[in-house]
């Protein structure tokens, strides 16, 4: 069974929220854009917006209007979005916004690269990642399935009926022109056919959702990718999960010597920067003086 909801930004100016609360079932808000200069801008209506539906307990997610052309800048949007989120619970995705002109010519593996840092950042912080799109930039702009197997998705086509889109997409916004007491003018109109609400149980983002040593497991295991991807990826955590890899990963590694004529064990520890006690407990070596050339060890 869907659910019905609006999205709203503060072009629909002072909401009744009291009014609109027993019409709907959700309600997704603008947080405000983000761009290429370091120049995202909050709603103006966002923190109003936020506390009313947390009043009348309306659940909520929010969307982030997208002008940004490459991967690093839409990362720093994603850096941005979580401080303004800060302290706050969401019980919906947080949803980039893909659909502006002046993005649209920069091709399907940009824009798909956009929809990954953004939400690779979103993701770490514990919060679940979306994205909105209209069906042009669905069958278009962007690698389709390479978003639908990492994200929710959710798309604007207006037409008719109530299950257009149910089981191809998560969140179906159909119309531009919705009545709802309490809103001024049109609205956007929504119906949900997955249980998101239930899935994600109220999400407050954190940086220390995940541990350190939990990306670094997760990069280790391919999921962040490689060198600029997995730098957009990770975001300002790139440093400090790269040194727990390279940690990890040297812990992992036997490094083995093997011994020559004349070698001791103490000459062999000074070499590597550790004891001879260590080797010899490595190697279960009862007496440190008796080693024998060839013998290999481990350090």
């Amino acid at each position: 069974m869907s659910r019905f909801g609006i999205d709203v930004s503060e072009h629909k100016g002072t909401i009744n929220w009291d009014a609109v609360k027993n019409q709907i079932s959700f309600a997704i808000l603008r947080l405000g854009w983000i761009g290429n200069k370091n120049n995202h801008t909050l709603d103006k209506q966002f923190e109003r917006n936020y506390s009313e539906c947390k009043r009348l307990g309306i659940p909520i997610g929010v969307y982030v209007y997208c002008y940004c052309n490459n991967a690093n800048t839409a990362k720093q949007g994603a850096e941005w979005t979580l401080q303004k989120l800060s302290g706050k619970s969401l019980e919906l995705p947080v949803y980039i916004d893909m659909e502006d002109s002046s993005i649209k010519g920069m091709g399907k593996g940009v824009l798909t690269d956009v929809c990954i840092a953004f939400n690779s950042v979103i993701e770490s912080a514990g919060l679940w990642a979306g994205v909105y799109a209209n069906l042009d930039w669905f069958n278009n702009y962007l690698d389709k399935g390479t978003i639908k197997s990492k994200y929710t998705t959710w798309i604007a086509h207006y037409t008719s009926g109530t299950n257009k889109y149910e089981g191809e997409y998560d969140i179906w916004q159909n119309a531009s022109n919705g009545k709802i007491n309490g809103i001024s003018g049109n609205v956007d109109t929504n119906y949900m056919y997955r249980d998101l609400i239930a899935e994600i149980g109220g999400k407050t983002p954190s940086q220390t959702t995940k541990s350190i040593i939990d990306l670094a497991n997760e990069v280790i295991a391919g999921k962040y990718g490689n060198g600029e991807a997995r730098k957009n990826a990770l975001g300002s955590l790139y440093n400090e999960v790269q040194a727990k890899v390279n940690e990890i990963l040297g812990a992992n590694k036997q490094v083995t010597y093997t011994v020559k004529k004349g070698d001791t064990l103490s000459g062999i520890a000074k070499k590597y920067g550790t004891t001879y006690q260590a080797i010899a407990s490595k190697n279960g070596i009862k007496n440190p003086n008796l080693i024998y050339p060839g013998q290999v060890l481990k350090i």
